[in-house]
């Protein structure tokens, strides 16, 4: 673009992490179509999971906070998770506007064996050295924290 700093396309680093994120995505989204999730259901069933492993009260503001996805896409989100029958929700203990969230027995079965497919999906698209992994994981979280304040 004439208008761009960029000389070309190949130099804008926006568009790249945008293409390789997109490729990703597009692979996590193959793998999970055999257990009839999208790529937001499994981030939600994998929120909750850790959450609950730290002892949190889960509610849609908690999980939507964790996992930056919107407010109204955890509220829809969850609603259908739950019709699957993959979590369940009950009143919370102290506020009366929220309910406490959870994975049902066949949401943790069904994630536990997603979980292994997507991770085999990271292992292939990512970098194949621990070192170069840990290094782009590192940096991906400066720019979480960076961008963050």
């Amino acid at each position: 673009m004439k208008f761009a700093e960029c000389k070309n396309h190949k130099e804008s680093i926006g568009l790249l992490f945008w293409q390789s994120s997109m490729l990703w995505q597009r692979k996590i989204k193959q793998i999970l179509q055999s257990y009839n999730l999208t790529h937001t259901q499994f981030v939600i069933l994998a929120v909750i999971e850790e959450l609950t492993e730290q002892d949190v009260c889960i509610t849609q503001k908690k999980i939507s906070d964790f996992s930056m996805i919107d407010v109204m896409t955890v509220s829809s989100t969850v609603r259908l998770l739950e019709k699957k029958g993959l979590i369940y929700r009950l009143p919370h203990k102290t506020d009366t506007r929220a309910n406490s969230i959870s994975n049902t027995e066949e949401g943790k079965s069904c994630l536990k064996q997603a979980v292994i497919d997507v991770e085999s999906v990271d292992k292939t698209f990512f970098f194949n050295s621990n070192e170069e992994n840990a290094q782009f994981q590192n940096m991906l979280s400066q720019l979480l924290s960076k961008n963050l304040e």
